[in-house]
Formats: structure tokens, sequence, C-alpha cells
């Protein structure tokens, strides 16, 4: 193999290893559901294929044009009421929806924001659909679901709008962070995880997470060891679960015997045979509306566990929120499918059967079409969606660092004076509205293996640093934008009925991010300065990705009483960070006058403003270091290509996530560790190798531009074709700066490297971050910078050598060549003038005999030369040339 060949496609094998990094979990782990050897088989052929894969790109430098690199994720949706025991005695089969998901996201390739395009990664996604018949403990799920949901429900009041528009009037909550010990133990049954732990009550706390505590908060902290004697810190199971209860056996206010008796008719059979019933499909219904909250947030049908799964609930809602000034994205009863609707307005059209068609073909083929087109088709396109959010997001930002300690300066920036009695109030678990031991955990959880997180508090007043303050005065702006107001819509009436103009003030983060950069350095002490050179001196940049100094990310916290209470940033949320800092918004209008510190979000929610707690800043402090420590994006955003711009899906807003303003979640899920890690890794190993491709491309850029061929000055030189590819071969005769021993290191480096891609690729597979980290940070990094370094040495000595001198180039055979055709060329040239001589002697004397004879030999003797002409011309691209240094 060539080393071209290897220059080539070594970013090629990067791209396979970035593929891998972003790919779901292939395990060891062990199935108790009957098709647990045909997962065994899939994931061992896609052990294989990355294996070949990489052999292949290493191997085969064609295959940059001719083929994709794609690498599979598994996502498994676990189907819970849906074989005829759940809601309406809806029956979905397994493999349809299977069908349907392979029709719906096959591959997705993930982006920066940052840089708007993509990471080089495009993950195929295979999804396996467990039901009842793959483990028959799914019908106890449901029952256990059932019995749950049942006890907890609360009552609710719905807003006066609401009621008109649904018609009910009987509206309850579940709190979801209650339902997870329920839904943590079927996943321990299905998977028999190697190292895992589950606490007795079954909480979520085998991943250092912890439960949610009854004062509604996330306890972050602690590390459980597993059965097998190691760290538990990150699942390996990619899982969604679709719950399809019976609302009638849920139904709080029904006795017990009424639900146990209860059994939901099959609709679909019965139109089958003709029997349309009304009457029945509104008894299923039983009149009441229930939705999830999480630590008392959120009333949604789907939300996100502190686990490493999603939760999509079908009898759940409606429910209807999004923000008023732009539906983008907002959340309406029409987004989440629903088998109640679908099966309404199927028994709406079987009332009207075509004349060509018989009363019950036409209902059969109606059924089919509902069941299969309006309502599997739909949820298959929102679980396709889900995935895309939680198990295959996008990246903020590839510029990635990753130090030994990670140092985070909480300063706090107040507007407003404090008094010494308020100073000397704050605690570690509420310093200025800020949990910082909540803070603390979040970042351990954040932090890799080795890494050590460490957090210190600071206050300012704002008005003593008049650069900042000058600087918040000159990022705020005002604007206006059309609303909807739903109270507006209903009192008054006309075309324009419920729409005025709002009008807020906000603060342009990219203004303030400038200014505070300049400023952190002051309002942390010089921390900024000194951790900057900590540990990097006489390195290569790419080995300080990961060095043993010290990164410093400040978090400034704008404590704002005196500005307009309104004040949000322009993409109405109360933080924005990039690489480098983090900023958050703490709004405190209503401690002015001794009251709540409430904040309007601009978001309604089911008929009610959505308003959270300004004062409390602990949830944007841990989305915004989740960000610039290793650029988690938020599940509800993701860049639209098509549009060159972010897009907004409100439906997985709600849950175990900081981000949003439908969340009250103070940590860090296992599904955002998942995804950080795997962000700190694929940001290190691509810009490795794009790093390493940058100077092989130099290193040719070199050789073409000081050894050109023999035919370059003409433009006729093979394009495709460089020095690499023929020093590395056996036909060569350069004898040059860069001679044959380099090239055989820069071969043998290359190999090396391949080698721990290959390895660390494997790791990932396995979803082993500890030998991914180990593997990147003590080997492939130090390696690809040694090897950077010293083909920087090796390009600066021949630059050295080529100012002084210049080279010659000597063509062996060329010569000889030249040689014989300048001999053959004197001869025709000698010949011709001999039988002119000879012909005018001869006409002299009258011997036209012998005239003719040695003309004709002399004829002869000229197309000789020509043939040696033509010989010369075609042989001459073949030779073999050597290259001499000339002073």
């Amino acid at each position: 193999m060539s080393s071209s060949s290897c220059s080539k496609t070594l970013l090629l094998l990067g791209l396979l290893l970035l593929t891998l990094l972003c790919t779901g979990a292939v395990d060891d782990r062990v199935l108790k559901r009957s098709n647990a050897k045909k997962w065994k088989r899939v994931a061992e052929v896609s052990r294989i294929t990355a294996r070949s894969g990489a052999r292949q790109y290493l191997e085969d430098s064609s295959s940059y044009c001719m083929q994709e690199l794609v690498v599979p994720i598994e996502v498994d949706i676990i189907l819970v009421g849906f074989a005829g025991d759940g809601g309406y005695g809806y029956k979905l089969a397994p493999d349809r929806l299977l069908n349907l998901l392979s029709t719906h996201l096959q591959w997705y390739c993930p982006y920066s924001w940052e840089t708007e395009e993509e990471l080089g990664v495009c993950m195929h996604v295979n999804f396996q659909v467990v039901g009842n018949d793959e483990d028959p403990e799914v019908a106890m799920l449901l029952h256990k679901l059932e019995a749950h949901l049942k006890a907890h429900m609360k009552q609710s009041h719905a807003a006066y709008d609401e009621t008109i528009a649904t018609g009910q009037r009987k509206y309850f909550t579940v709190e979801a962070s209650e339902m997870e010990p329920v839904f943590n133990e079927f996943m321990e049954h299905l998977y028999e995880a190697q190292g895992g732990d589950v606490s007795s009550d079954g909480a979520a706390q085998d991943a250092g997470l912890g439960g949610p505590s009854s004062s509604g908060s996330v306890i972050v902290g602690s590390t459980r060891k597993g059965r097998a004697g190691r760290p538990d810190v990150w699942h390996r199971h990619n899982a969604i679960f679709v719950l399809n209860p019976s609302k009638v056996r849920i139904n709080p206010e029904a006795t017990a015997e009424v639900a146990a008796a209860h059994h939901p008719p099959d609709f679909i059979r019965m139109w089958h045979e003709g029997k349309y019933e009304d009457a029945k499909l509104s008894d299923e219904d039983a009149g009441y509306i229930y939705r999830y909250k999480y630590n008392g947030v959120g009333e949604t049908a789907t939300w996100h566990s502190s686990r490493n799964y999603l939760v999509v609930d079908l009898a759940a809602g409606p429910s209807t929120y999004g923000p008023l000034a732009s539906q983008g994205g907002a959340v309406t009863p029409q987004a989440l499918p629903s088998i109640k609707d679908t099966y309404q307005q199927l028994l709406d059209q079987l009332g009207s059967v075509p004349s060509q068609q018989t009363a019950r073909e036409f209902a059969r083929q109606t059924a089919e079409h509902g069941a299969v087109t309006l309502l599997a088709g739909r949820l298959a396109a929102m679980l396709a969606a889900g995935t895309k959010a939680a198990f295959v997001p996008d990246m903020a930002s590839q510029h990635i660092e990753q130090a030994k300690t990670v140092l985070v300066p909480l300063v706090v920036l107040s507007d407003h004076p404090i008094s010494a009695d308020e100073a000397i109030a704050q605690t570690q678990e509420n310093y200025w509205g800020i949990n910082v031991t909540h803070v603390e955990a979040a970042l351990a959880h954040l932090l890799g293996e080795g890494q050590e997180g460490v957090v210190i508090t600071t206050w300012h007043e704002l008005h003593k640093h008049r650069q900042l303050a000058a600087a918040l005065h000159k990022a705020t702006r005002s604007h206006s934008e059309s609303v909807v107001d739903v109270a507006a819509a209903r009192d008054y009436k006309g075309s324009d009925m419920g729409i005025h103009t709002q009008s807020h003030t906000f603060i342009d983060p990219d203004v303030l991010m400038k200014e505070v950069e300049l400023s952190a350095d002051m309002l942390t002490h010089g921390l900024v300065t000194v951790a900057h050179t900590m540990g990097k001196e006489a390195e290569h940049h790419i080995a300080q990705l990961r060095h043993e100094g010290t990164r410093v990310i400040p978090v400034f916290v704008l404590a704002l009483q005196n500005h307009p209470e309104d004040v949000v940033l322009s993409n109405r949320e109360l933080m924005a960070a990039d690489h480098d800092n983090v900023v958050v918004l703490q709004l405190r209008h209503g401690s002015k006058w001794g009251g709540p510190d409430d904040f309007f979000t601009g978001h309604m929610a089911n008929g009610r403003r959505v308003v959270v707690e300004g004062d409390k800043s602990t949830r944007h402090i841990i989305a915004g270091l989740a960000q610039a420590l290793t650029g988690v994006t938020p599940p509800h955003q993701h860049f639209e290509p098509s549009l060159s711009k972010l897009e907004y899906d409100w439906r997985w807003a709600a849950g175990a996530t900081p981000f949003g303003p439908y969340s009250n979640f103070e940590g860090v899920s296992e599904i955002m560790q998942n995804a950080a890690r795997r962000n700190v890794l694929l940001a290190h190993v691509s810009a490795a190798l794009r790093q390493l491709q940058q100077q092989l491309d130099a290193v040719d850029a070199f050789v073409a531009h000081h050894f050109k061929g023999p035919w370059a000055p003409a433009g006729l030189h093979d394009s495709g074709r460089h020095w690499l590819d023929t020093v590395a071969s056996t036909r060569h005769g350069y004898n040059s700066t860069l001679n044959k021993e380099v090239v055989q290191q820069l071969e043998s480096a290359l190999s090396n490297i391949s080698t721990m891609v290959e390895q660390l690729a494997m790791d990932m597979f396995t979803h082993d971050f500890r030998a991914a980290d180990d593997t990147v940070g003590n080997h492939l990094l130090p390696a690809v910078a040694s090897l950077c370094t010293e083909l920087d040495q090796q390009l600066d000595a021949a630059e050295e050598v080529m100012q002084c001198c210049h080279m010659g180039r000597a063509n062996i055979v060329s010569q000889a060549l030249l040689t014989l055709l300048a001999c053959a060329g004197g001869a025709g040239v000698f010949s011709r003038w001999w039988a002119l001589q000879c012909l005018r002697a001869w006409q002299k004397e009258g011997s036209e005999a012998d005239w003719t004879s040695y003309l004709r030999a002399a004829h002869v003797f000229r197309q000789a030369g020509y043939m040696v002409v033509v010989t010369c011309a075609l042989a001459c691209p073949y030779s073999h040339s050597t290259s001499t240094m000339m002073a």
C-alpha cells in the first residue's frame, strides 16, 4: 500500500471512527426476550462490518468516491398495551411498526451548530420492536403501570379556554419521576446489565444520578458500584416506551371491581363485522384527561427519563403548548397520534358507504387504512423524531478541550445593592438562588474518567465594572411581535380578533458574550490567563486537546432587578454559552416589592401562561456548562440544512433535561451523559485526523512544488499521482532531502495510528468509554502530535536546503535516447547530402543504374532515422529520472 493511499484515506478512516463514536451501544448485554440470539448475530455482524470497513478504507483509496460510511445504532421500541389488552383494544404488530420505522429513519448525519456543516457521521438506525410476543413480561408491565397511574393521579384544574375547547371537566396530572422505578425494574429484567446496580427501591441511582427527592429537586452525586465491581456510569440501552393503558381501568374515580372487570372491545373486528356502536367508543375515553408532569412542570404526554429512555403515552392528553410568537415546532393535539381521534374519524367515515362497494368491504378497507396509515404511520414518524432528538443529537461546537482539572468560577453580578445580612445568609444550597451542590454534582457527571471539577463562587456589584455594565446596556434591544391572545379571541369579534402586538426587551447574546470574554480574566482575578498556559508549554496543539493543566469556564450570573421586567435573551432563553463562557440571566424583579420573582417565558401550555421562577438559576447553569464543556444541545432543537437555521420540536422539551421552559430538572440524565462522552471523543479524534491530513497535504504540496516531473512545465503531469506514490513504490530514483527512510518512518507511524483508530472504534462499539478515553488521551493524540511535529521539522529542514540550492534533473535513459536521435538525424541529413552529390556526379558520367541503387539506399537509411525519432518520442514519458542537488 502506497503512502499517498494512506494520506488520502486516513481521513476516511477517521470518518469511520467518528461514525462509530456516535453509534448506540452495541454491548455484550444479554436479552431475556426470545430473540436474544438474533440480537447477538446482529451485533457480531456489526462488529465484523466495522473492522472490515476500516481495512477496506485503508487499502482502497478509490473508495473515497465509491462508497458511503454508515454504521448502525440500535434503538429498542417497547410497546406496552398494543396486544389488544390496552386502550380501545388496539392491536399493533411489531413487524408492521418495524417496517414503517425503517422507511422514516434509516440514517442521519448530525450537524455542528458552530460551522453549520455535517460532522462526517452518517448513522444507520436499527430499530427493534419489543411486544408481548417478544417478552411476556410486557403484559405484567402494563398491569403495574395501570395500577401506579390509578393510585397516583391528582386532581387538576384546567384553564377556562381549554375546558371549552375539549369539552372535558375532569383533569388529572401524574408525577412522571415517580414512575421511573417501574420502568427501571422492567429495564433490569429486559437487559441483564453487566455491572448494573439498582437500589432497593428501584430508583435511578446506578449511574450516580440519584432519584427525585421529596422536594421535587434531583439529588445527584454518589457513584454506585455495580455487581461486577466497576462503576456503572453510563447505561447501555437506547429505548423508547410507548404506552397505551386503558383509561377505564386507570380512572381514579372508578372502583377496583369495575376496573378489574373491564375488557376493551376490539373495535376493528367489530367494524369488520358491520357493528358500529358510538357509545362503546365514548365509554373507552372515560370522560377525563390526564397528563404527566416532571418535578411539577410540564403537563405533556412525552417525557425524558433520568435514565436512557423516553416515554410516550398515547392515552394521555391532548396537550397544547409552545411559544406565542411563533408556531414553529409548537405542540397541538394533532402533533401526537391519538387512538380515540383516529377511531372517531373512522367511525364517521363508516356512516357513508360508497355505492360501488359493499358495507363489509368498505368497513374492512377503512379499518385497515386507519390502523396502519392514520395511526401506525404517525406513531412511526413521531418515534423517528424522538430518536433523532435523544439518541442522534447535533453538536453545539467541535472546539472541545479536556483538561485534568476544570475550574468553574460562579460570578454573580447584581445591578442592585446587597445588604451585609443578605451576604452572610448565603449557603451552599442557596447561593443567590443557585444550588452549588447540584452544580458540582452535575459537573462531575459531565467530566470523564480522571477529571476533577472545582466550583468556586464570588459576587460583584455590576456598577463597579463599568465596561461590563456598558456592554449590557449596549446589547439591550427592543422587539415587537404579533401574538395570539386567547382571551381577546374569546371576548372580541372581527377578522383580526385575538391578534395584537407585543413589545419586549431582550439582550443580544453575541454582543454580550464578546464583552464578557474581554472582562473574564478581570472578574475571575486572573484565573483565565493563568489556566490558559498551565500544562500547555512545549506541546503540539493537538496534544493540548487533552492536557494535565486546568481549563477555566467562567459562569456569569447577571442578577437583574432594575432592568425591565420582561428582559430576556434574543432566543427568549435565560442562558447563552460558547466554548469559553456561560452567561445566565437571573431575574429578581419581584423581590423589589417583596413578591415572587415569577417570569413569563413567552410560552403557553394548555391554555395557561408558562411561568418560571426567575431567581432560580441552577438548571440554566447546568445546561450552559453541558453546552460549553461537551457541546451537548437541547433535545428540542436541531439544525435544518434546507433552511440553514435551527428548528424547534417542543414535543421533546419536557422531562429530565435542564434545557427549555417545560422542565424543572437540576441534573444530568444518562442520555445527556452519553451524548457528552461521545461528543468529546468525536471532537478530539476528528481534530487529530484533520490535522494529520493537513500535514500530509503540506508534504505533498512541498514535493509538487520542488520535485516536478519532466512533463510538468507542459501541463502534462499526472494530477492524481504525487511524490508519496512514487517514493513508496519500488520504481523510484529520487535522492532528495525527504529520503526513503523518512517515508518509511511515515508509513510506520500511519500504520500505528490506523491500528489505534481501529481499536478505538471497537471500544466505542462496545460502549467501553474508559478504554476509549485511554486510547485517545494516552495513545492516539500523542502519536498524531509527535508525527505532525516530526513532519514539520522535516519540512523546515527541506525548505532551508531548497533556499540555497536548486534541483537539476538528469534523465539517464532519456539522454541515451536523445543521443541516438541526434545520431539518426545527422545520418539522415548526411545520407541526403551524399545522395545529391552522387546524383550530380553520376549524371555527368551517365551511370544511371548505379545512381538509382544508391538513392534507394539513402531513402531506406533516412526512413530508419525517422523511426528512431518516433521511438524516442514514445519512450520518453516512461523513462526513469533522478534528481541531483546542485549549488
